[in-house]
């Protein structure tokens, strides 16, 4: 065989590294071009996307008038943003457009944990297993990953599969753009064909060790069968520079919010159903003393609001897509340290999500008896992404009925 066509061992092991996520975008196109594997039968395709803020997500963004009578985390009438319909969130979201602020809510959960340890993990737990492949494995579509995390953090929760889908991680977006050819050819790079037949090889080669480690393994498995389908199907060609330059990227590394914003807009327009992301590490957001919610204000503002404009900007109108996007974190902050409240308040985002609350708290951070728990945020929010009934029920239903658009 000549060199030319031969594929080296770094090929390979660099193929079969980012076969789990990067090199999984077979039907990636420009903005506003689709592919039939982008979309649903006949309709929309939709998508979620989880933000995850480790360490806590004070309520004062979602519920800013429940604290204006004290003043307390620093709530005055010049820093709420009222959206109507009794929804009155922090001014730190009026950096967005006018069509994401017009289609929030919050939405409350009343889950009664104040631990770190006990809290993360609940809140990705719906019927002992992760809601995110739930809503991934039951939403359908042809995309060859069904759920993807963009970054080096990856959301807490169990980890077992679901219909055969785990959390593919996605740490360099410049694989995919490879794969793509979205950039410049890289010549040290096989073609696809001979990729695909590389990783079909190598996945025939370890078949006695995946058939033998089914839970273990599983992950990998999923990451060979996605990196063979999508490297079999042609390649769309789509402008990887104008994506890096509406992000204000630099480099193809997934390290920051506005990468992980970048990453998932990629992830989304091939088809993948769930895309997760956590904005830094365990205790990014435990805000402990934060009285005013000058420093939780500010870490919003910083790091999440750039890529959360420019994500909602291009991606949450567009009319052939359904972008739900939820935010929130281990727990709201309690007063009047800014310690561990034993609640939720999630931001939800989405073209069928109406502006309002079920998250309203009151001055003390609490919510009323009867407020739903962790399954109800799910069951909202796979509503508002207009999921199969069944993923919808599997969650409990959604009792956030006000919150979604029939």
């Amino acid at each position: 065989m000549s060199k030319k066509s031969d594929i080296s061992r770094r090929d390979l092991f660099k193929l079969s590294a980012t076969a789990t996520g990067a090199m999984a975008l077979g039907g990636m196109v420009a903005p506003g071009i689709w592919t039939p594997e982008a979309l649903a039968q006949g309709g929309e395709k939709a998508a979620v996307v989880v933000i995850f803020l480790p360490g806590g997500y004070n309520a004062l963004f979602a519920s800013a008038s429940s604290f204006a009578g004290a003043g307390t985390f620093g709530v005055t009438a010049a820093n709420q943003l009222n959206l109507g319909n009794d929804l009155v969130v922090d001014s730190t979201f009026n950096t967005l457009g006018a069509f994401a602020k017009g289609h929030m809510a919050s939405v409350g959960v009343r889950h009664g944990i104040a631990a770190h340890g006990a809290a993360k993990p609940a809140q990705f737990t719906v019927n002992n297993v992760s809601p995110v492949l739930t809503m991934a494995s039951g939403m359908g579509g042809s995309g060859s990953i069904k759920a993807a995390n963009v970054g080096a953090e990856i959301v807490p929760g169990p980890g077992t599969t679901v219909g055969g889908v785990s959390l593919q991680q996605i740490t360099d977006m410049q694989s995919t753009i490879d794969a793509m050819g979205g950039g410049a050819p890289d010549p040290t790079m096989p073609k696809r064909d001979f990729a695909a037949k590389g990783l079909a090889g190598s996945q025939a080669m370890s078949s006695k060790r995946l058939d033998g480690n089914p839970v273990s393994l599983e992950s990998v498995k999923n990451g060979y069968k996605a990196g063979i389908e999508t490297l079999v199907k042609p390649a769309e060609p789509f402008n990887a520079q104008e994506l890096m330059t509406a992000y204000k990227l630099t480099a193809t590394a997934v390290n920051s919010m506005p990468a992980k914003f970048a990453a998932a807009e990629l992830m989304i327009r091939s088809g993948t159903n769930v895309v997760t992301m956590v904005d830094g590490g365990a205790l990014n957001y435990d805000t402990h003393g934060d009285t005013s919610g000058a420093r939780a204000r500010q870490k919003v503002a910083q790091t999440v609001m750039p890529g959360l404009k420019t994500f909602t900007d291009r991606m949450l109108n567009l009319p052939d897509r359904n972008v739900v996007i939820v935010m929130f974190g281990d727990f709201a902050r309690s007063l009047p340290g800014s310690d561990h409240a034993s609640i939720t308040v999630a931001t939800v985002m989405g073209k069928y999500v109406k502006v309002g609350t079920s998250g309203k708290t009151d001055a003390n951070v609490g919510l009323p008896d009867g407020t739903p728990t962790v399954p109800g945020l799910w069951g909202m929010v796979s509503a508002a992404a207009k999921a199969p009934t069944a993923v919808v029920q599997g969650m409990g239903g959604n009792p956030h009925t006000n919150l979604v658009m029939g």
